[in-house]
């Protein structure tokens, strides 16, 4: 029992003394002295680690780490040398500010405003001049890099070319900062430059950061890349008396700014060029990975699957783009090395992931090759640093073009856009109407394929009852209605492929077209009518919400008035069906026009101001060709050739050769007959097999 009390005294003793020292030190504060704080970096009694593992072997590994943590210890100076005294680490503080550069804009012949900040010597917005691009509101004008990016949590949003530099990043952290967010020195500034320089607290190593923008020639802003061109060199200089291997990692650009995001189908993309063969620098592969793209393999990396893609190979740029902006880093090279390698690994980053993948906001880690300072030298690298519009003109000179991607025909996008920028900037007329313009050339320009296609469309209208004769008639027999139904073709000159035919021959046309249309930075805020953008859906009105199962959140007119016209085409001039299965197939083709009037509800008014007008020369088209078929109705029969007496002077006509459709038709006749002989002499064969077996 007196155990069982004696052990109950202590615990309650130890519980005692343990809430004592909480609350003693506040009550009684003098009894009780706060603990000195912890020493920083360069202090005495701050235990280095690096120092212990260095220590030589015998010495004192305390004597070791209090030497190189004192910056005012003098070290033991050998036999008949001075003390030699080490330089004071410190962290070195200069005021924020912000520096704009081209501020005078637009009138003073600058295409770009670039607002730089000391922290970092980082950029915080780039912003374009030119009175053309301004945001969708129209109430300011466009930043291409430097937009705000939703934050979620305590998360730091880098900026656009921050770097990291593991020398003196490693000694900044002991003061609980980094080179990107310490405020660095403006060593010189002018108009059109700015140099930044920090010096490391150890005073070993400095870097300095430079950026140039410069005039351009308003007249040729949409030929010539040099205003849109941001200069900037990273220098790094060795002051220790060691030679000092590092590497440094530069942030590309953050915050691009993705426009009409619910309508868009261009959503942020990486882009990036590699050369793939240092021989032919000129020659690159390009890469596009998309938000929603990297986002996925982002997870799947965490979650221990393949990791996240990375480019090795020399680059020729890399960047971001959306649909009609780009923001592009482009390293200068020597004459001599054109392919140099400078960085050793390009990564793709998710700077802040969205609901919605597609819309998430990305950026590029780009970590140089390892760079190797002698005492008291330098290491240099220059970039070019495009921030702009996406027109080919300007791309295409910094060897960047593909980052327009026109698709696979390509040539005829570009023939496009050269006719539409012929009627707006030579004719000067608005881009509405450049576009009605551009359909009546592109639909001049195939009427005769069109025109061939509405003469077999009515033919078919006329001769459809003669076919269903031919179908009935011959509907247990194939083989004779494969007879009848050349024979048929053959009188009336009928070819159905011939109708297909101009449809086929039209798609490159359409689809260059309709990438052109999508691509072109011009109808961007471009009006018309009640359309306050050719580049986006009309929007009549709001509906206030959202549509449930398609989003839909405006009114869209011009896309319902587009396959209004489609349907009407297609009543129009389709010809009756001339079996069931042929009516079924024209069942079908009216539910696909539901289904096309969901995928056009968001096209842009551009676009769909090119359907209409497209669909309208159609309609007039069709009814004045009418006029090539028998008012009637009928159709002029091939005649039979006759054995006309020819005059004697007049030489005997040479026999036409088979065309390349008679050549097919001879060769499945061929083809039938031979099957129908095999198949004559097999039945035959089994019938004689069987008389001989019941023999």
């Amino acid at each position: 029992m007196d155990q069982r009390r004696y052990m109950f005294f202590v615990l309650l003793t130890m519980v005692f003394f343990i809430f004592w020292m909480q609350i003693a030190p506040g009550l009684f504060p003098e009894v009780f002295p706060k603990p000195k704080p912890k020493p920083v970096a360069g202090e005495k009694g701050d235990f280095n680690e690096e120092a212990l593992l260095n220590s030589k072997k015998g010495e004192n590994p305390e004597a070791a780490n209090s030497a190189s943590a004192d910056p005012n210890a003098v070290k033991p100076a050998p036999a008949g040398d001075a003390p030699e005294e080490e330089p004071k680490v410190e962290l070195q503080t200069f005021p924020a500010q912000q520096i704009v550069l081209g501020e005078s804009g637009f009138a003073g012949k600058y295409l770009l405003k670039a607002q730089l900040n000391t922290q970092g010597a980082a950029i915080d917005w780039v912003e374009l001049t030119d009175p053309r691009y301004t945001t969708l509101n129209r109430k300011q004008q466009f930043k291409v890099v430097g937009n705000p990016i939703p934050v979620k949590g305590d998360r730091r949003v880098p900026k656009t070319f921050e770097m990291q530099l593991p020398q003196i990043d490693g000694q900044l952290k002991d003061f609980g900062t980094s080179l990107a967010e310490v405020d660095w020195k403006i060593s010189q500034q002018d108009a059109d430059s700015v140099t930044f320089s920090y010096l490391a607290p150890k005073k070993d190593l400095e870097v300095f950061k430079t950026y140039r923008i410069q005039q351009a020639d308003l007249e040729k802003r949409d030929k010539s890349p040099t205003g849109y061109l941001l200069e900037m060199d990273i220098k790094i200089v060795n002051h220790s008396e060691n030679t000092v291997e590092t590497v440094y990692t530069l942030q590309g650009p953050v915050g691009l700014e993705l426009e009409n995001a619910d309508n868009t189908r261009s959503y942020r993309e990486i882009d990036v060029a590699t050369i793939e063969d240092a021989r032919y620098p000129d020659k690159t592969t390009s890469i596009h990975l998309t938000a929603a793209d990297l986002v996925k393999q982002t997870k799947k990396a965490k979650d221990g699957g393949k990791p996240v893609v990375s480019w090795r190979e020399p680059i020729k740029y890399a960047g971001l783009d959306v649909q009609f902006f780009t923001a592009l880093i482009l390293p200068n090279r020597s004459e001599d090395a054109p392919a140099e390698k400078l960085f050793e690994s390009v990564v793709p980053q998710v700077v802040m992931e969205d609901e919605k993948p597609e819309r998430s906001n990305l950026s590029i880690l780009l970590e140089s090759t390892k760079q190797t300072l002698k005492k008291d030298s330098e290491v240099v690298h220059s970039f070019q640093t495009y921030f702009g519009p996406k027109r080919k003109q300007l791309l295409e000179p910094i060897h960047a073009g593909d980052v327009v991607r026109l698709g696979w025909f390509g040539v005829i996008a570009k023939a496009m856009l050269a006719v539409l920028d012929f009627f707006h900037n030579w004719v000067g007329l608005p881009y509405a109407f450049a576009i009605i313009l551009l359909t009546v050339v592109v639909r001049g320009m195939m009427f005769p394929i069109s025109k061939k296609q509405a003469i077999e469309s009515e033919k078919m209208k006329v001769l459809a009852p003669k076919l269903k004769e031919i179908q009935e008639k011959h509907k247990d027999k194939p083989e004779e209605f494969a007879k009848a139904y050349r024979a048929f073709q053959k009188k009336y000159n009928y070819h159905p492929m011939v109708g297909c035919l101009p449809a086929l021959l039209q798609l490159p046309i359409f689809y260059g077209l309709y990438t052109s249309l999508y691509q072109a930075i011009d109808l961007r805020l471009a009006k018309f009518l009640w359309v306050d953008n050719l580049a986006a859906p009309d929007a009549l009105f709001d509906f206030g919400f959202a549509i449930p199962w398609v989003g839909f959140t405006t009114f869209n007119l011009l896309p319902i008035l587009t396959v209004i016209l489609f349907v009407a085409q297609q009543k129009m001039f389709t010809p009756p069906p001339t079996s069931d299965e042929q009516a079924m197939t024209y069942k079908m083709m009216n539910y696909m026009m539901i289904f096309i009037g969901f995928m056009f509800y968001r096209v842009p008014a551009g676009l769909c101001l090119y359907f209409i007008s497209s669909s309208l020369w159609g309609i007039c088209e069709r009814t004045l060709l009418k006029k090539n078929v028998n008012a009637d109705g009928s159709v002029v029969e091939v005649e039979e050739p006759t054995t006309a007496v020819k005059a004697k002077d007049e030489p005997p006509k040479p026999k036409k050769p088979p065309g390349f459709i008679e050549r097919l038709r001879e060769a499945a006749d061929q083809a039938q007959q031979n099957a129908s002989k095999s198949s004559s002499s097999d039945r035959k064969y089994s019938k004689q097999s069987k008389k001989n077996k019941k023999r």
